[in-house]
């Protein structure tokens, strides 16, 4: 059988590989997310490990720290933002005087100016009808909106596997992949043709590089904005500050999507507060603006760098398609895949192109002696 045919039969395999993952992708879901884990948390040991740490002592203590974060989330930032949740909504629907009210009392004098005073008392009636529906169904709507929560972040999880197993997977796998990840990479390595090696092996390292700064990144930012909003609406005087807080920072790990959901979510319950654009309102976007010049200016070049070097258009897409395919868990991945991509582009795909723009080029016709140079703008 000729090399080339050989090269055909596992580009094949590949491809079949990669579509019965896709097509089994609840199974493998905890394995993906075990290798996440392996991946971000394998430099730590590696650097414990060059300080004569063995890798067992190392997996252990790892283990000890997450167990120790799981139950600090668990037990203290879950029931106190579920805490500031319930009085957020109690505060803002519930009771004789909600404080949407105030915010409907400042809209409609705006209604009657724009409409008039018909259709304005019509749009009122039917949201104050609305109002009260919600009022009405808000007992039971919690419990409704944390299931199909659930459901959605979880995925296809549900329907092959329980959500404990699911959980209880993720440890598993993730000890034997930190236990054997590094002699899994070496033997990868070898199996790479010697005479492709060396820039396919850079390559990976650019893959790595991005992906790693984003992932450590992307946390610490996280993290940060997350407590700039807690500190910042705080200081100002706006009501559940940590449970604002909470929600951005969780949220925000997908670019773009915590500072949108959130802004809109305390500007509306400012308004709501308050019943008017006033020193509070302000004070509020300006804390939020204040995040995003921190971010493009500081946060962004020291901690992630220019590794990604992705458009913000590209990003979008890459978001969008990501969502679209694989839910929540993909929005996740959205930006390392779309840089991994991006870095095969460069390196594989866009030489070829270069090669033939070269051989396809208009070869320049010999200048006639006197004659006038041509003009680029003709």
């Amino acid at each position: 059988m000729s090399r080339g045919a050989k090269i055909a039969i596992l580009a094949v395999i590949a491809v079949a590989v990669i579509a019965l993952t896709y097509y089994l992708r609840s199974v493998f879901l905890p394995l993906l997310v075990a290798l996440l884990l392996a991946y971000v948390i394998n430099p730590v040991l590696v650097f414990l490990e060059q300080r004569k740490v063995p890798r067992m002592a190392s997996i252990t203590g790892v283990y000890l720290v997450i167990l120790g974060a799981f139950a600090a989330v668990v037990f203290l930032a879950i029931p106190a933002a579920f805490h500031q949740g319930r009085s957020f909504v109690r505060d803002t629907f519930m009771g004789e005087h909600p404080k949407i009210q105030k915010l409907t009392s400042k809209l409609e004098p705006t209604l009657v100016k724009t409409l008039g005073e018909e259709q304005a008392a019509e749009v009122m009636q039917n949201w104050k009808e609305k109002l009260a529906e919600i009022k009405k169904d808000i007992p039971g709507m919690s419990g409704r909106i944390v299931g199909d929560v659930f459901t959605y972040l979880t995925g296809g999880i549900a329907s092959v596997l329980s959500i404990f197993t699911f959980l209880a997977l993720v440890p598993v796998y993730l000890f034997f992949l930190l236990k054997n990840l590094n002699p899994w990479w070496d033997g990868f390595t070898h199996w790479i043709p010697r005479a492709y090696r060396t820039p396919t092996l850079a390559t990976l390292g650019r893959i790595h590089r991005a992906n790693m700064s984003f992932f450590r990144g992307q946390l610490t930012i996280c993290f940060l904005e997350g407590l700039i909003i807690l500190i910042g609406l705080k200081s100002i005087g706006v009501g559940y500050s940590l449970l604002f807080g909470i929600l951005y920072a969780v949220l925000s790990v997908v670019p773009y999507l915590g500072v949108t959901v959130m802004f809109a979510t305390v500007e509306l319950y400012v308004l709501a507060d308050t019943g008017q654009f006033g020193s509070q309102f302000w004070l509020a976007a300006g804390v939020f603006g204040l995040i995003q010049v921190l971010e493009a200016a500081v946060f962004q070049p020291m901690i992630l760098g220019k590794e990604t070097g992705l458009h913000p258009i590209m990003i979008i897409l890459a978001l969008l398609c990501a969502s679209q395919l694989l839910g929540v868990f993909g929005m996740l991945l959205a930006i390392p895949l779309a840089s991994t991509l991006k870095i095969l582009f460069e390196d594989y795909v866009q030489p070829l192109f270069e090669d033939v723009a070269d051989l396809t080029r208009i070869r320049k016709k010999p200048e006639v002696e006197g004659a006038a140079p041509p003009n680029p703008s003709a």
